[in-house]
């Protein structure tokens, strides 16, 4: 089996990978998780329900536009097993680090033995003062940043997902910092 998925949360990100040589499926989740209310629950019924209502009251938008957009590209996350790899690009930013969190929560949940699991995060960048985010880098740096994908564990996910609950229920006594090797940023973001 040879079926790689790549999920982004940046549409210029995707667009740059589309234009890379990397191999594989894409899935673009268009949510803003900074925004509107959460729930432990990640993905549920009642938390889509919750974001919806949000959605719609504050932007008049369209519950099937929000489902189109939004929910309809996780579907496809609910069946892990028929990827070989799924890795999730992402950055340093607020919004990227806490979609990391309720991505991985929901990967942790759904999490099958025969996939692997990778992320490309950028930021820090040998050479460059200011930090970097995906949109910094040309399709021909996007083989090169997968190089360095990182592997993520069951326990990693796992960690996602406690990380995911302590946010959604606005616990301020976490410690984020757990695999700041593979997860540097999520402590800074959620300070921020």
């Amino acid at each position: 089996m040879n079926n790689v998925l790549h999920i982004f949360c940046d549409n210029k990100a995707l667009t740059i990978f589309k234009n890379s040589s990397i191999e594989g499926s894409t899935i673009f989740f268009d949510e803003n998780l900074i925004e509107g209310p959460l729930t432990k629950d990640v993905f549920s019924d009642n938390f889509w329900s919750e974001r919806y209502s949000y959605f719609e009251t504050k932007y008049q938008k369209l519950r099937i536009d929000y489902f189109d957009a939004t929910i309809k590209p996780i579907l496809q996350l609910e069946d892990l097993s028929i990827y070989s790899e799924v890795t999730l690009w992402l950055d340093y930013t607020k919004l990227s680090q806490i979609n990391l969190m309720a991505l991985g929560c929901f990967l942790a949940q759904h999490f099958s033995k025969n996939t692997q699991y990778f992320l490309v995060c950028s930021g820090k960048h040998k050479g460059k003062k200011e930090l970097q985010k995906l949109t910094n880098y040309t399709s021909e740096e996007f083989s090169i940043l997968y190089g360095y994908k990182v592997k993520i564990t069951l326990p990693n996910l796992e960690f996602l997902k406690n990380c995911w609950d302590a946010y959604a229920t606005k616990n301020t006594h976490f410690n984020y910092d757990e695999f700041s090797n593979k997860f540097r940023y999520l402590q800074d973001s959620i300070n921020n």
